[in-house]
């Protein structure tokens, strides 16, 4: 049924593009030709040399702003001019920080001669940061430019309705549909299991941030802007990181249990280097009931999911993790979940305050929430426990730290300029999001639910969690989707 709905409303959605078509109005200022003038030149050599995120998502004919799911949920609501003003901050924003990605990429060749014709006494980043205010001055201006704003900040979803449509989808779905319930439930029997009957092929290992006492840091200091998203300085940030971080207690067999730093081999394989075991971390948002909520996200590489024979379609090169957390305003887990690096295997450990909504059991795919979050202690972590081989998640649970092995922390954007061996450091990810050379069998029987190359390892923001309907890590709304409170507030 909503496969038809979707191919019913697609003409609509091809005329609805082709009225759109027409660059938004921009009155001569000399100032603002300068900087599209800049933009379109660092977008041209971008192509032939830098490395550009697939994510967040670029808005036609405003080049200082890009757009994610999160605040893409904002476009069709009434915001008042601070709001709006607020809004486009955090557009620029995404755009920011997409731009310093794309500027550290290019080689001194070609930011040499970017700087001396367009920013002669500074730099281009500079430049940039002068011509985004003043882009945004005039788009607060403009009326009609702020409505082409609002129509554009889309973010395409990460399903191909077109190889749903050739794939016979309401069809192949059900063997797929029927797999995922097997699965589901070999997990849930699975964490209903005892932690120490367990299974261990190898030793466990414990590894997590260097367990030094977390800043001090009251929630409530957090600022927030007039959208009342929560704006943390950088300390408060790595406080929040300290404070929420995991231990990750890996059933170690084989250097493929191992995490560690990503690189690319010779060859083009992708893999990481076991000796210098990293946390990447990042910050996202989320959206509950009308408020906004910060969100640590925590991801983990291993060199491979190893194969267990001919006919495993899982098993491959590259193999991430990624433990999410969702505070709630007092800066307490409201909600934990995981997913492999490729979207798949996402599961969900409410706190007391959520209870999944009554409707999700009746999905074709619903949402897997093994065992509620554990109570932290004083003095206890949580503690993630992985398979070997799969790195499957087996349980989480609660525990004094004990002997850990030290994760460097770093940020999610060191992924974009990763080693490569015996050549010049490049993105762990190509222009579709995908981490080439990690692609799966699986997805040779999976494309007909319309993920690209399921199995394969990807970016952030390209991750699609549900293979029998259309879900994505990231959609602003997913919590509302998935949960009610436990109780309602009076």
């Amino acid at each position: 049924m909503r496969l038809r709905r979707e191919l019913a409303i697609l003409p609509w959605a091809v005329l609805l593009v082709a009225c759109a078509v027409n660059p938004p109005r921009l009155l001569h200022n000399p100032a603002a030709d300068h900087c599209l003038e800049l933009y379109a030149a660092l977008d041209a050599v971008m192509v032939e040399h830098g490395v550009t995120p697939s994510s967040s998502a670029r808005i036609p004919d405003f080049p200082y702003l890009r757009v994610d799911r999160f605040l893409s949920s904002y476009r069709e609501q009434a915001l008042n001019p601070a709001e709006t003003a607020a809004w486009l901050a955090r557009l620029n924003g995404l755009d920011r920080e997409a731009r310093r990605i794309e500027w550290d990429s290019l080689p001194d060749s070609v930011q040499t001669p970017l700087n001396r014709r367009h920013a002669p006494t500074s730099e281009v980043p500079a430049v940039l940061e002068r011509c985004a205010t003043t882009l945004r001055i005039i788009d607060l201006a403009d009326a009609e430019r702020l409505a082409l704003i609002r129509q554009r900040a889309q973010v395409a979803d990460d399903y191909h309705t077109v190889h749903q449509v050739l794939g016979l989808y309401p069809l192949t779905a059900l063997p797929v549909d029927f797999g995922i319930y097997r699965a589901q439930e070999e997990t849930r029997a699975l964490f209903a299991q005892p932690l120490a009957t367990l299974p261990v092929q190898g030793a466990l290992r414990r590894f997590g941030l260097d367990p030094a006492l977390p800043v001090p840091m009251n929630p409530a200091d957090i600022a927030r802007d007039a959208l009342n998203v929560p704006e943390p300085t950088p300390a408060q940030i790595e406080a929040l990181f300290t404070a929420h971080a995991p231990l990750w207690e890996i059933d170690v067999a084989t250097d493929a249990d191992r995490p560690g730093t990503p690189y690319w081999r010779v060859d083009g394989i992708p893999t990481v280097n076991p000796a210098d075991p990293t946390v990447y971390r990042y910050v996202s948002y989320a959206r509950w009931r009308g408020e906004p909520l910060l969100q640590l996200n925590y991801l983990i590489w291993f060199a491979a999911r190893p194969r267990t024979g001919a006919f495993d379609l899982l098993g491959g090169p590259l193999d991430g993790v990624l433990w999410r957390v969702t505070l709630d305003r007092s800066g307490q887990a409201l909600l934990y979940d995981s997913i492999h690096a490729c979207g798949c295997y996402h599961q969900l450990f409410p706190s007391p305050a959520l209870r999944l909504q009554p409707e999700t059991a009746q999905w074709a795919e619903p949402p897997l929430a093994p065992q509620p979050a554990p109570t932290l202690g004083h003095g206890e972590r949580l503690i993630l426990r992985l398979s070997a081989g799969s790195h499957a998640l087996q349980r989480i649970y609660a525990d004094r730290p004990g002997e850990t092995i030290a994760l460097d922390g770093r940020d999610y954007t060191a992924l974009y300029t990763v080693p490569v061996e015996n050549g010049a450091p490049r993105s762990l990810f190509g222009p579709d999001g995908l981490v080439a050379g990690s692609e799966r069998a699986e997805r040779w029987w999976l494309w007909p639910m319309g993920v690209l190359s399921a199995g394969a390892m990807r970016e952030r923001g390209r991750h699609a969690i549900a293979f029998v309907g259309r879900r994505h890590f990231d959609d602003a709304d997913l919590l509302d989707r998935l949960f009610q409170p436990t109780q309602e507030e009076p």
